[in-house]
């Protein structure tokens, strides 16, 4: 990552860049949220202002603090260190890089988020020990549990599903419970975690939490209508998704797309107010991917104008929120539930859920999705009725880079200035300032400040824009 010193500035901070005047155990600290992340650079030297005060380095110094790294640090992580000269001040740079390890400093774990440093949850501290060892919490067997405790009726929907999918058929004849055995559901004759979820008779006498709490929200204080869905992790899904055929409003279009094959212009077509394909997504893997050791229970609230979708856990290491809107490696953290869930056809190749949510949005005009792991252990998607989407802002003539700058300001930021746009899109600093330039000409955006200082905002007349 090359740094222009001349460009810091008090917005500088983010998910990958950090500012310290000396290096204490706060560095420490972000050495280990960076590495349990994606990575990042922290510049020693410069305030939290983004001015290059400079550092006096000793002799050893730079030994020093090599040797007080891996005391704090576990296991045993160096990253590399850079002294740098800028306009006669000494700046050390700290380049960290993605851990292949969860590492903690002084007996605790660290993650990125934005521009602070957290203390990982013991629940995501967990799951992320057990995504680090190649494993995944459903694998294991329930001690409490019994064949008993299966649902005669739901495994045999579950081979039929198997078996209407082409995924993942089980030959005509073979006992059910040996099939699940294949498939790892069952070892020694006992139902593993994963299976008690599928396939349980009473899955929330095992899991307290495992189940989808539905709600019609007026505002977050106020809950208009309020239902829990439990069962199989099948039946959650259906009954969570025909809650939302109920409640969510629909509208007629006559003569879209010019009508019916036939040429009939008069035809009507129903357009939900979010698709259901993002609905039926989002669902589902909230369903697969949730932490079931929290105590927690994944949550759906329509409002008004958006659809959020609550669900403890958390991304993967060096998997970072805008990353869901492209092409990405997938770590399932249930890996039995998202195997069973594929074979029988809910869910399509891991990691692209996100992006087909993204892609159903947009073919209906709508903003894309944002999803948000800001607070411990809680992954949210939040879905938008209305706003920016990239078809009507290519129609006023935005690129690529101002379409998303657009609709990251409608969907989750207040304000961006050009270090921020530089750094979002890899552009150099006169492509921001063209770029942002022509957004205030085109009266979508604001300037105010001055120098570094200089900031931007949807203007006025354009705080709806794109409704």
């Amino acid at each position: 990552m090359t740094i222009d010193f001349r460009q810091l500035n008090k917005h500088s901070e983010s998910e990958t860049l950090e500012l310290k005047e000396s290096f204490d155990s706060k560095a420490l600290e972000t050495i280990g949220a960076f590495a349990n992340a994606g990575g990042g650079t922290i510049l020693v030297g410069v305030s939290d202002d983004g001015n290059v005060r400079g550092i006096t380095l000793g002799h050893n110094s730079l030994e020093e603090w090599a040797q007080r790294m891996p005391s704090k640090i576990q296991p045993r992580f160096l990253p590399s260190v850079i002294k740098q000269e800028f306009e006669g001040k000494t700046v050390v740079s700290i380049i960290v890089l993605q851990s292949d390890s969860l590492l903690c400093v002084d007996g605790r774990y660290f993650k990125r988020v934005g521009r602070t440093n957290q203390i990982m949850s013991p629940e995501e501290t967990k799951q992320r020990l057990l995504i680090a060892g190649n494993t995944s919490w459903d694998k294991g067997i329930e001690p409490n549990a019994t064949l008993s405790d299966l649902d005669e009726h739901a495994v045999d929907q579950f081979i039929g599903s198997l078996n209407a999918s082409g995924r993942r058929p089980v030959p005509i004849g073979e006992d059910p419970y040996l099939a699940l055995e294949k498939m790892g559901l069952l070892r020694d004759k006992k139902p593993t975690k994963a299976a008690i979820l599928l396939l349980g008779n009473e899955p929330g006498r095992f899991y307290a939490s495992a189940f989808v709490k539905a709600g019609r929200f007026k505002s977050p204080t106020k809950i208009v209508d309020d239902k829990e869905f439990s069962g199989t992790l099948f039946q959650q899904i259906d009954k969570a998704i025909s809650w939302f055929s109920e409640k969510l409003e629909v509208k007629y279009i006559f003569g879209k797309n010019g009508g019916s094959k036939q040429g009939n212009l008069a035809e009507r077509e129903e357009e939900w107010q979010y698709p259901f394909a993002a609905i039926r997504e989002g669902v589902v893997n909230a369903i697969c991917h949730r932490d079931y050791q929290s105590l927690a229970a994944t949550n759906l609230r329509l409002y008004d104008g958006r659809l959020e979708i609550w669900n403890p856990g958390t991304l993967p290491p060096g998997l970072k929120a805008d990353d869901l809107l492209q092409d990405h490696s997938s770590h399932a953290p249930n890996r039995l539930i998202a195997e069973a869930l594929y074979n029988t056809g809910l869910i399509e190749r891991w990691g692209s859920g996100t992006q087909r949510i993204a892609q159903a949005l947009d073919e209906q005009d709508l903003p894309p999705p944002l999803f948000d792991v800001s607070l411990a252990n809680n992954f949210k998607l939040t879905m938008f009725a209305s706003g920016p989407s990239a078809n009507k802002l290519r129609h006023a003539n935005l690129n690529e880079r101002q379409i998303k700058a657009i609709q990251k300001l409608y969907t989750s930021i207040n304000t961006i200035n050009s270090s921020e746009y530089q750094m979002l899109f890899g552009a150099s600093k006169a492509t921001a300032t063209r770029d942002l330039s022509d957004l205030v000409s085109k009266g979508i955006l604001a300037k105010e400040g001055k120098g570094v200082s200089t900031f931007y905002h949807f203007a006025d007349q354009a705080k709806d824009y794109g409704k």
